[in-house]
């Protein structure tokens, strides 16, 4: 799907952590935040996988993925609450070191959110004629921002070595302050 001439989404102005945030906590990880290769995100987990299981790995990238947007919509520079935070994993790319063995992996992941405000206005207007207009309007609202997140996978245990690796795409929806669902009774 195309998008049309003059529809764009606003950019969302994450900001880049540094050294003084503290990685989180839960998941087996060193080094940096992760933005380049030279800062990536260290995955410390080298236990063995049993049979056919993914590299232990991959999941602790999606966490790690999401514990780091969290840090930066937290530190962002906006003075509205977003809503309907999203994340896609878009791609992925797995570069090894001379002797093959998996080196680093890359991810690149594209978040797009919404203003509360925009998005409210978006549901009082759902009565509009023409769905095609109600979309122009929603994509023109939304705010996107594509990220890289560097991971050195060295130690992961587990990761093919052949050539045709893929990994499985992930996304999320990370819940605002103001969106968190109330408990069940």
């Amino acid at each position: 799907m195309t998008e049309q001439i003059g529809v764009r989404s606003r950019q969302l102005p994450l900001p880049r952590l540094d050294r003084t945030t503290p990685l989180p906590d839960g998941i087996p990880v060193a080094g940096g935040w992760g933005y380049t290769r030279e800062d990536a995100c260290i995955l410390t987990d080298d236990r063995e996988i049993a049979g056919e299981e993914e590299p232990i790995g991959l999941d602790f990238e999606f966490a790690f993925i999401e514990s780091r947007l969290i840090e930066e919509l937290n530190a962002m520079p906006l003075e509205e609450e977003l809503a309907n935070i999203r994340w896609k994993v878009q791609t992925q790319s797995l570069e090894r070191d001379l002797n093959g063995t998996p080196a680093y992996d890359c991810l690149t992941v594209v978040v797009t959110a919404y203003l509360r405000s925009d998005l409210e206005a978006l549901a009082a207007a759902k009565d509009e004629p023409s769905s095609d207009v109600m979309a122009d309007k929603r994509r023109s609202l939304r705010f996107m921002n594509e990220c890289e997140f560097w991971f050195d996978v060295s130690r992961v245990k587990g990761i093919p070595d052949d050539a045709e690796f893929s990994m499985r795409i992930s996304s999320g929806l990370i819940h605002a302050a103001h969106e968190e669902a109330a408990p069940h009774a």
